[in-house]
């Protein structure tokens, strides 16, 4: 359903976010990251609701009872309020060359000209989890291969969601709506241009059911069924963060050569392509879960065989 229009509404709302972003962009790094921190906690314990579900996140992937779930629900707060500071912060640290200094990316780079001398005029196409600091991890492949897709859902304020293209557009991301977007993914893919994708959410309409921790998970079919039908090698990293502000390391956990897909029909295919990209997520997550978006409720979607009173099953321990 389209976004009801109230620019009107949106402008009064965006006018003072403006200016927290700019004081976000300009105060001291452990001002605003700690402030960012203490958003999260006060979150954590206004909100309920998202605290169970974080709780019950973590005990589908890690089993109930895990010791570490009470630091891993306190820290995952923390850890999803500190990615604000990296989008206010981003057109600073790109224009003062900060960012090439802050976010390491010897693992992508490598994996990039792998992929040049594996599979000559396929561009790759990029797949990571909310996971750390993902926005670095988007900035940073657009800047190494100086041009990559993505599909994002526009944000509920237009003048933010301007704002946040035009930032995420600094090191050469093209952002395109969901509807009608998969469209010119295809055709820079064409033109030798990379994708990406955080294929981590829940599917509501055309998931396949792909296990994530365990646990069956509606996952969007997009990035394999693009690799398959074109033969783009799949990578797939994180820029885990390091510390507590500015700072990350690109991971990269797998590349997929969608020819090793195993399976007799596409079906099969995409579902092993699928599982070997869940498998690569997951062990990204697992460096350092305490960064993960558990507060996204992944396991939402149900296969239709699965009855609501049907119990739940955990994840490995």
């Amino acid at each position: 359903m389209a976004r009801k229009k109230k620019p009107v509404l949106d402008l009064l709302t965006w006018i003072p976010l403006r200016g927290v972003l700019w004081l976000f962009a300009w105060l001291p790094e452990p001002w605003v990251y700690g402030f960012l921190a203490s958003l999260g906690a006060l979150f954590r314990h206004l909100s309920s609701r998202r605290r169970l579900l974080v709780r019950a996140n973590l005990e589908r992937a890690f089993g109930e009872g895990a010791l570490e779930i009470p630091r891993i629900e306190r820290a995952a707060f923390r850890e999803a309020f500190r990615v604000g500071g990296d989008l206010a912060r981003m057109p600073r640290m790109v224009a003062s060359g900060a960012f090439d200094r802050l976010v390491q990316t010897d693992e992508l780079q490598a994996s990039l000209e792998e992929c040049k001398e594996r599979f000559p005029g396929k561009a790759p196409i990029f797949c990571t989890p909310h996971l750390g600091a993902w926005e670095q991890g988007g900035e940073a492949l657009g800047k190494l291969a100086g041009c990559v897709h993505i599909i994002a859902r526009p944000l509920g304020n237009l003048y933010l969601d301007r704002w946040v293209r035009r930032t995420r557009s600094l090191m050469g991301q093209e952002i395109h709506p969901r509807r009608g977007g998969i469209r010119h993914v295809i055709q820079g893919l064409a033109r030798g241009e990379p994708a990406g994708f955080l294929p981590d959410q829940n599917q509501r309409t055309r998931g396949i059911f792909i296990p994530f921790f365990g646990v069956l998970a509606s996952t969007d079919r997009s990035p394999a069924l693009l690799a398959i039908k074109g033969g783009h090698p799949l990578i797939i990293g994180s820029a885990l963060r390091q510390g507590k502000g500015f700072s990350a390391r690109i991971r990269v956990a797998a590349l997929l050569d969608p020819a090793d897909f195993k399976g007799e029909t596409m079906e099969e295919k995409l579902r092993d392509g699928l599982i070997k990209i869940a498998e690569a997520m997951q062990s990204l997550v697992l460096e350092a879960p305490e960064q993960y978006f558990w507060l996204h409720d992944r396991w939402r979607t149900r296969p239709p065989s699965e009855s609501v009173s049907s119990p739940k099953t955990k994840g490995p321990e």
